[in-house]
């Protein structure tokens, strides 16, 4: 299973790549989370049949549904994932009028300065990362547009939490979300962000509408069960068992 391989590959030299394609050509199947990466794989020199694309997956029985998706709660934005784009969320900030606890590591926010309104919590405990995400409203994941869907895990987290979704349009995050079931925002815009996040502050019917159709569609579709099944599937395409 391959996370960040595809998107490492991409600005490597072409001997690093003919050497990274040596060094795992005995490996049978390589697994990655967005199918956007297979053409990156396969154009690097990986047989095709040896790579599949298959759906990431939470633990649904540590982020159960909310009952009330119109809870009035905070906006938090978490991760401390390579592809988190900070930056731009706290220029966004500036001048919103809005508040936002933020849980990543200092080094996360690449040297920005936290404006008025954003409460840096730097990491927590991993029981008060759920209950942050069981207590918000609105949960922005901004990130870089990597090959692979960074920040996928909160996204689907707090989605499950039962929280309304902002997150960065990636190819890979739209292989997740979709208009309906997340707002998705251009990459390196802060005032698209600021609208859509002031957009979400005044408009109580939108945001439970958006957090409860995404809550069903993690819960149907990305589940950890769900996924560890889709390999069980591959694995059975080759009569491996």
């Amino acid at each position: 299973m391959a996370c960040w391989l595809a998107d490492e590959l991409r600005a490597a030299s072409r001997e690093k790549r003919r050497a990274v394609v040596r060094k795992y050509r005995g490996v049978d199947l390589t697994l990655v989370w967005s199918a956007n990466q297979l053409d990156i794989l396969h154009d690097c020199g990986f047989p095709r049949e040896k790579i599949e694309s298959i759906p990431f997956g939470f633990a649904p029985g540590l982020f159960p549904p909310r009952s009330d998706f119109s809870v009035h709660g905070p906006l938090v934005a978490v991760g401390s994932d390579r592809g988190r784009d900070y930056p731009t969320l706290l220029a966004a900030m500036q001048g919103s009028g809005l508040e936002l606890d933020l849980i990543c590591k200092e080094s996360n926010l690449e040297g920005a300065t936290v404006p008025s309104g954003v409460n840096f919590r730097g990491t927590i405990p991993y029981g008060d990362y759920r209950a942050a995400l069981a207590n918000a409203a609105v949960v922005a994941v901004p990130t870089k547009v990597m090959a692979y869907p960074t920040g996928q895990t909160v996204a689907l987290e707090a989605a499950g939490s039962g929280a309304c979704v902002v997150v960065t349009d990636t190819p890979a995050m739209r292989e997740y979300f979709s208009d309906e079931t997340a707002v998705m925002v251009p990459p390196h815009d802060p005032a698209a962000w600021r609208a859509a996040l002031v957009e979400l502050s005044r408009n109580d019917t939108m945001r439970a509408r958006i957090a409860s159709a995404g809550s069903q569609h993690v819960h149907s579709r990305f589940t950890y069960l769900q996924m560890w099944r889709h390999v069980v599937e591959l694995w059975r395409e080759r009569s491996w068992i």
